[in-house]
């Protein structure tokens, strides 16, 4: 008896605390002023809890349906249009698979998705710029030289020409016969580079000639992985990729844009002067058919087997 007198009383005061956020009714009522009092504090606290868990609730559920009702609109146009090209029945489906599987993916964020930052002041971008790049930077052997040689050029390759980029699974960093413009730095995600096209130099490297036809022989498939650098021949000179860079996962990358960054050294024309060396030495190395690392060329060539093939005098001066 006691068992479910205790059950009977639980049960009756949980009722009674139902009600006060609710229009229920309960045969519970105020017996005297202090109770009365207590139950009106009850019903004001029970009338703002309810509203805002309905209003957030709402909220909620109105932009799930507002982001389905986009993804349902684009996989619908996305049918017409399949449909009206009389695209193949497996073609269509492996596109609809691709498409929502993309659209599932979770992505970071990058500067262009927050225009807010636009708002700041110039110095405070520049600040908030160089906090986001300025490790990267440094993490490469030859830019950490500029930069301790110079307060200002960490500020400004910053801002001025380095920039983030996310890359989903299975897409296309660079491919082959594309022209380098821009060096990647991989923050997090892994990629995958296999080089893909045979290199014919003549003897001015200027006049670089490349065919369009694939190995004979399997080249070995080399993973890219956080903190490894890529493309960046393409500061040194011009070139057009041998290989392609796939993305094993949504990949998150810092880019460097070639045009603006050589933009920001030209206001340095020491720096240019002292890298003339270097920067031979890199081209002749990925130049050369056959060399050590032709077969991860347009990655990153050591920095230590560079400064090994620069002339001395060139390499006293750096």
């Amino acid at each position: 008896t006691d068992f479910f007198f205790f059950w009977f009383q639980y049960l009756t005061a949980l009722h009674w605390a139902i009600t006060q956020m609710t229009p229920g009714s309960m045969s519970v009522v105020p017996q005297n002023s202090f109770e009365r009092g207590w139950t009106i504090v009850c019903l004001v606290i029970g009338l703002f809890t309810s509203s805002l868990l309905i209003s957030q609730l709402s909220a909620k559920m109105v932009r799930v349906q507002t982001v389905n009702k986009d993804k349902l609109q684009q996989m619908e146009m996305l049918a017409h249009f399949l449909t009206r090209h009389h695209v193949p029945l497996p073609l269509a489906e492996r596109v609809r698979c691709q498409v929502r599987e993309r659209s599932m993916m979770k992505m970071p964020l990058t500067i262009d998705d927050l225009p807010s930052l636009s708002q700041l002041p110039l110095a405070l971008r520049q600040e908030l710029w160089c906090s986001i790049f300025g490790n990267v930077l440094l993490s490469h052997t030859v830019f950490y030289t500029w930069c301790l040689s110079d307060d200002h050029l960490l500020h400004a390759l910053s801002f001025r020409a380095l920039e983030l980029e996310v890359f989903k699974r299975n897409d296309d960093v660079f491919a082959p016969m594309h022209e380098a413009k821009k060096t990647y730095y991989v923050r997090s995600g892994r990629l995958q580079y296999a080089r893909e096209v045979e290199t014919h130099v003549n003897i001015n490297p200027d006049e670089q000639v490349l065919e369009s036809r694939s190995f004979q022989e399997d080249k070995p498939k080399i993973l890219v992985k956080s903190k490894d650098w890529a493309s960046v021949i393409a500061i040194w000179c011009a070139w057009s990729y041998v290989g392609r860079l796939l993305a094993l996962d949504v990949v998150d990358l810092v880019s460097i844009d070639v045009e603006r960054f050589l933009e920001a050294l030209a206001s340095h024309p020491w720096i240019m002067s002292l890298s003339r060396g270097f920067a031979f030495a890199y081209s002749l190395l990925s130049l050369t058919p056959g060399a050590e690392h032709s077969d991860r060329v347009d990655l990153d060539v050591p920095t230590s087997r560079v400064f090994g093939a620069m002339p001395i005098d060139d390499r006293l001066q750096f």
